[in-house]
């Protein structure tokens, strides 16, 4: 077993839904043990979507400082042929995906990592793909 199979890459749709104040505890509590047992990941556009919408520079430090905390992935040039490759199998198919949301699955597909996600796009990129996914929505 490869042990990336037990990190979760936590989507920017998982990270807002759990850093709201009224989120439900069920869905806190899943990030924290994530986070608590050194299972979480990111990547770099996850990290822009998050950082992006940040109201305040002191927030900004401090979430840039625990993003920095995770494992990181970097995207390659495989993984973009990747992601255009998938883009396109899915559009023949009939469903549109956001590019960012491409990328992120095809660095997941490429490291073997589970999405930790609110987001249905990456429910619909599973059906076609060897895709893992945890869909908080089902939560």
């Amino acid at each position: 077993m490869n042990k990336n199979d037990k990190l979760f890459l936590i989507d920017t749709s998982a990270w807002i839904l759990g850093l709201k104040r009224n989120s439900s505890s069920q869905i806190k509590d899943i990030l924290t043990e994530i986070l608590d047992k050194d299972q979480s990941a990111t990547t770099g556009i996850i990290i822009l979507e998050l950082l992006q919408g940040i109201k305040t520079k002191k927030e900004y430090e401090e979430i840039f400082s625990d993003l920095s905390a995770l494992h990181y992935f970097e995207e390659n040039k495989e993984i973009w042929e990747k992601a255009s490759l998938l883009g396109f199998k899915l559009r023949r198919k009939g469903k549109t995906v956001p590019s960012t949301n491409l990328l992120i699955a095809s660095i997941s597909l490429y490291y073997n990592l589970n999405i930790l996600h609110a987001d249905n796009h990456f429910e619909i990129i599973k059906l076609y793909s060897n895709l893992k996914t945890t869909d908080l929505n089902k939560i």
